[in-house]
């Protein structure tokens, strides 16, 4: 992530306390230049990393996570930020939602799914033996801070992946973003800088407007589970 992420958290938060929770796979490619950045602005960073996968969604790993954080003595005002992709996510969101009963959250996507759409909207949970995301919260992050840059390093198969799901806010009710996807399609797939920034921005736009609307998926934001 580019040192503008760190300026960025710096200034939009008062603690002097950051637990970043990541991956063993983001923490090798991103976590540490985030790191050395965000105590340049002087801030006390304690990295926190969990195993990469869905395997990770967990009660016991959300058990770790408390454990960590209350050792470092995290308070409200200090604020946990999640550097990863979805599970990364959901798990540091359901971790910062609920200890002290909710302390400040942050959202470093660096998977363009992430980007696009689990980084935005509020959804937090852990999985069970019952199922998938039976346990969580609606717990919006203050901020959500993406990097194009960091999808440099993503395979193309998690490219499309978060394609499918810009596709996706097309097909919902934008025949015109549909259009300059037809277009861009490639340029957006190849990673070409301006190309992403659009199609993420009209993406996010589109989340947050329904969101906005049905925070808790009592009616339109079922709309968003189009093509799962």
């Amino acid at each position: 992530a580019g040192p503008w992420i760190a300026e960025g958290i710096a200034e939009r938060t008062r603690g002097s306390k950051l637990a970043v929770i990541t991956d063993t796979t983001v923490a090798r490619l991103h976590a540490h230049e985030l790191v050395r950045d965000l105590k340049s602005f002087g801030k006390d960073v304690h990295l926190i990393q969990v195993d990469p996968g869905e395997g990770s969604k967990s009660l016991g790993t959300a058990s770790r996570l408390y454990d960590h954080l209350l050792t470092q003595k995290l308070t409200r005002s200090d604020a946990v930020v999640a550097l990863g992709g979805g599970v990364v996510g959901d798990i540091a969101g359901f971790a910062a939602a609920s200890i002290m009963r909710g302390t400040h959250f942050i959202q470093i996507p660096t998977t363009l799914l992430a980007q696009v759409d689990s980084a935005v909207g509020g959804k937090t949970a852990v999985n069970t033996t019952f199922g998938k995301n039976l346990i969580g919260s609606f717990y919006q992050p203050q901020w959500v801070l993406s990097d194009t840059k960091t999808l440099n390093t993503l395979p193309d198969r998690q490219m499309r992946a978060g394609y499918g799901e810009v596709l996706k806010y097309a097909l919902i009710d934008d025949p015109a973003f549909f259009e300059w996807l037809e277009t861009h399609a490639g340029d957006v797939l190849n990673r070409s800088p301006k190309h992403l920034n659009n199609a993420i921005a009209v993406s996010c736009r589109a989340k947050a407007d329904i969101v906005t609307r049905d925070e808790t998926e009592q009616g339109a934001r079922a709309l968003l589970n189009l093509g799962h």
